[in-house]
């Protein structure tokens, strides 16, 4: 089942009080329709860390291209628009729009010239934290499992 939404990306962390964290990442922006993995869990092969079970990647277009999404066994993709348009089996997405669902439902797409995409893989059984602040207004004191 897919479900499209437009939405904010917020990743949680995979636990509380975790210390504050700033990275940088200096890199040349190509548009050939390559997955450029920018962030991941710690001690894998990405630049960028993130304190949960997700890997973030994205790809730049300048011509119209079918693309196969990166994928990892018991991950979870979204896939956000950030710009220009694309069609994933049938559906139409534009600027600010995101699809979910099956991994291999989602596994190819067709991207247009000028659309930036960002892919989150998420493992959605990892364990991950609702306490904190959220968007400035504190929602949860739990844990989630």
């Amino acid at each position: 089942r897919r479900v499209l939404f437009r939405s904010q990306i917020f990743i949680r962390p995979r636990e509380q009080y975790l210390s504050p964290n700033v990275q940088f990442f200096d890199r040349k922006i190509t548009r050939d329709g390559a997955w450029n993995l920018l962030a991941g869990p710690k001690n894998t092969a990405s630049p960028l860390t993130i304190r949960e079970a997700t890997y973030l990647y994205n790809a730049h277009f300048d011509k119209q291209t079918k693309t196969t999404l990166p994928n990892l066994m018991g991950y979870r993709p979204w896939l956000y628009v950030m710009e220009g348009k694309l069609k994933v089996n049938g559906q139409k997405l534009t600027k600010g729009e995101a699809v979910t669902g099956d991994p291999v439902e989602l596994e190819r797409v067709k991207a247009y010239p000028g659309t930036t995409l960002v892919l989150l893989l998420t493992d959605l059984q990892a364990k991950m934290t609702y306490a904190g602040n959220f968007s400035g207004i504190k929602r949860f004191e739990y844990v989630a499992e």
